[in-house]
């Protein structure tokens, strides 16, 4: 039989990987390429938009696929719940500011700026919720 309890797993390191690169990406062309018409697309932008796709997709597994905790696991798995809504709120959020400068009428660089701090707290927000999703896994579940 086919085990669902493996979905979330194999999806959490999408968003960790193309989240902490983009952003990588992102503040390399943003300090050294001034000139943005250099650059035909900025993979950055790209990885950020599979980040978080990648994001929705790890939380929702995590919402439906996971197994119920109780004690001390259950505080540390809300923490890691409450922080991966956050991630993905923070990387939606960037998402839309990108996609108001590339698109938006006004392309005004105050939405790269504003785009680029809240990819920063993406990054911090999964960080976090990576580190807590490895405690939780390696301190409650390890053995189980």
């Amino acid at each position: 039989m086919f085990d669902t309890s493996h979905f979330h797993p194999m999806l959490v390191h999408f968003p960790v990987a193309l989240a902490l690169l983009g952003i990588v990406l992102e503040l390399v062309q943003f300090l050294f390429f001034k000139n943005e018409k250099d650059l035909k697309f900025s993979v950055g932008e790209i990885l950020l938009y599979f980040a978080t796709l990648s994001a929705i997709a790890a939380m929702l597994s995590g919402f439906l696929f996971t197994s119920t905790f109780t004690g001390k696991s259950l505080e540390v798995r809300n923490l890691h719940m409450m922080l991966a809504v956050l991630s993905t709120v923070a990387l939606s959020v960037t998402s839309i500011f990108y996609l108001l400068y590339r698109f938006g009428k006004q392309k005004g660089k105050i939405f790269r700026i504003i785009g680029l701090l809240f990819y920063m707290l993406s990054a911090l927000f999964i960080g976090a919720t990576g580190f807590i999703g490895g405690n939780l896994v390696y301190s409650y579940m390890i053995g189980l």
